[in-house]
């Protein structure tokens, strides 16, 4: 799940190798709520990411690799009206990004707009007859603005689960793609987060793929080539207990991941 948690958050979920002690038990494993995940990449670094709630209303996400790499949520309501990310690996490198999020008088997700410094973008999404929904990503840097981006989700239900997306259409720099991902049939560790689902296809140029709604992402293919795959054993609620997650464009991100429940 390498997007796991939302579009600012690019995470590579990884496992831990514990001892008996150090595993995931029911007390800690079996609730609704996701609280913790552990991981470990293949070189040995851990990281632990936590997630704090209002009610079932996502909060916060922190990681404690970094001296700062945390997530900040707003709601209006029931819906995601705002996410600010921000960064700071303690070496001299920082960032600051806020998504912000529009919503139909149905609840659709409509407009996202995304910026951080020398950078903003809107993403517009028109929702169409035939369960898929078009969208037209807007670079609003600089004026005028410039179309950067136009494509179309697929939806199975309320999953998304395909893009086709050309990227700066009409300029010699056009580029088109297909993205699809696979997922199981067991229940994923969100699903109870108010409000999160909807923001699911946001940022769609800045992000490949989609998270499961209702399931766990099994597999993710760019151009019907195999880039992403995941494993799970899962718990008493049949939610992961843990993932083993491989990278195939970049070992570095091979992990295996422990998730923890309140």
């Amino acid at each position: 799940m390498k997007k796991f948690l939302t579009v600012l958050s690019a995470i590579t979920l990884v496992f831990t190798s514990c001892s008996s002690d150090d595993s995931p038990s029911e007390e800690t494993s079996s609730g609704s709520l996701l609280t913790k995940i552990v991981e470990t990449y293949d070189d040995g670094t851990v990281e632990t990411i936590e997630f704090e709630y209002n009610g079932n209303k996502i909060v916060r996400q922190t990681s404690d690799l970094d001296v700062r790499d945390e997530t900040i949520f707003t709601y209006t309501g029931d819906l995601i009206t705002k996410e600010e990310y921000f960064f700071d690996d303690g070496e001299g490198y920082t960032m600051e990004e806020v998504i912000s999020y529009e919503y139909d008088s149905n609840n659709r997700l409509i407009k996202s707009s995304r910026a951080s410094t020398g950078l903003a973008e809107e993403d517009i999404f028109t929702y169409n007859s035939n369960s898929t929904i078009s969208f037209t990503t807007t670079s609003t840097t600089t004026s005028p603005s410039t179309i950067v981006a136009t494509g179309i989700i697929y939806l199975n239900g309320d999953q998304p689960y395909k893009k086709t997306i050309t990227e700066y259409p009409g300029t010699i720099w056009e580029s088109s793609r297909v993205e699809e991902n696979e997922f199981d049939d067991k229940v994923n560790p969100l699903i109870n987060v108010v409000g999160l689902s909807k923001t699911l296809i946001a940022c769609p140029k800045y992000i490949y793929g989609y998270d499961g709604v209702s399931n766990n992402n099994l597999n993710f293919k760019r151009d019907n080539v195999l880039e992403e795959s995941s494993t799970y054993t899962y718990n008493n609620n049949n939610m992961p207990l843990t993932e083993n997650y491989i990278d195939t464009s970049n070992s570095d991100y091979n992990s295996v991941s422990q998730y923890f429940y309140n």
